[in-house]
């Protein structure tokens, strides 16, 4: 939250804010977002089920809408990552020196996920972009996230 505070702040002053502020206001403001989607998916689950204990799929879609959320999110981290230098190993998660081959931390090669590794990137529908590595929609032409041109 200090970080919006920080990136409004500097709007206000005029300034323009850094790519890795807004990269941070982005990470920001998805966590806030899922934060109450699983607000509104807990009170409709209580709500269906305090008196009888019934499920069904109307909750399909607040689930999508998070894990969607969630992997726009990890997009967001990974271009902060970039920023700082650094990215994530595919297959066990663990922070390397951007650009690396061979993760250092499992010994894997770095751009792929082996059995059991993090899966992190494949929870929800939809195209990645090639970019941040944000969910987009399957009829995008740009990535909403960072803006670049969808393959």
């Amino acid at each position: 939250m200090a970080l919006k505070m920080e990136f409004l702040s500097n709007l206000n002053k005029g300034k323009e804010p850094t790519e890795m502020e807004r990269v941070e206001a982005n990470i920001a403001q998805v966590e806030a977002e899922v934060q109450q989607r699983y607000y509104q998916l807990g009170q409709m689950y209580y709500e269906e089920h305090k008196a009888d204990g019934d499920t069904g799929d109307k909750y399909s879609g607040i689930v999508g809408a998070i894990a969607k959320l969630e992997l726009n999110r990890i997009g967001f981290q990974k271009n902060k990552l970039r920023l700082q230098g650094q990215m994530m190993c595919e297959n066990c998660g663990g922070i390397i020196p951007y650009g690396s081959i061979f993760c250092n931390i499992c010994g894997q090669k770095a751009d792929e996920k082996q059995e059991g590794g993090a899966d992190v990137m494949n929870t929800a529908p939809g195209k990645k972009c090639t970019v941040c590595g944000a969910v987009m929609d399957e009829d995008s032409m740009f990535c909403t996230s960072c803006g670049s041109k969808a393959e």
